[in-house]
């Protein structure tokens, strides 16, 4: 998250940076939604398929001022990383399944390469005076958010393993309305420049 100035005038956005899922992949994650929809009871507020994304690093409120900073360390990452492949495959729950905040899908396969692109990004961001992450990164794939703690679970669900080729990163705007987030891509840019 961004530390917030005292000054008025500065204008703010709610940002992060994640990877983007083609649409063909966010149908396979769709369907396994409306599998796991049919088989929990309880109050959960589903992720849209159209959000489907893998988040790298949240940013919260951040001063535009800085978004030419974040842009930046995008591309100095771009011509660090490389092009690789990840896989998408099980199912969990933050903080566990008994007790379930956030539904998931884990990532098994390109986890190294992810934590390095995080390491990255998180050095720079820090150095430009954003406040330094206090959660341990834990790349996952957002499925639901759960609202009501009596969530019942009728029947365990794995979601079967989906290798998905990584070429890119963005940085994206989210603006949450009544009806959800709006999520709207502000600057993307493709691994492997060197």
């Amino acid at each position: 998250m961004a530390k917030r100035s005292s000054d008025k005038n500065t204008n703010y956005k709610r940002l992060f940076i994640a990877i983007e899922f083609e649409d063909s992949v966010k149908e396979h994650i769709y369907k396994f939604q409306k599998e796991l929809k049919a088989s929990i009871i309880g109050d959960i507020k589903w992720v849209e398929k159209e959000n489907f994304h893998l988040t790298i690093r949240f940013l919260g409120e951040t001063p535009e001022s800085l978004i030419e900073d974040v842009k930046s360390i995008l591309e100095e990452v771009s011509n660090y990383v490389y092009p690789f492949y990840i896989s998408l495959e099980g199912f969990g729950a933050f903080p566990s399944l008994k007790s379930p905040r956030v539904l998931w899908i884990g990532i098994e396969e390109g986890l190294e390469e992810l934590e390095k692109i995080f390491d990255f990004i998180e050095k720079r961001l820090v150095k430009k005076g954003l406040k330094k992450e206090d959660k341990p990164f834990s790349p996952h794939l957002t499925l639901g958010r759960v609202k009501d703690k009596d969530i019942k679970i009728l029947k365990e669900s794995s979601f079967s393993k989906q290798v998905v080729f990584v070429n890119s990163i963005t940085l994206f705007e989210s603006r949450l309305t009544s009806q959800g987030p709006i999520y709207t891509p502000i600057y993307k840019v493709s691994f492997g420049k060197k």
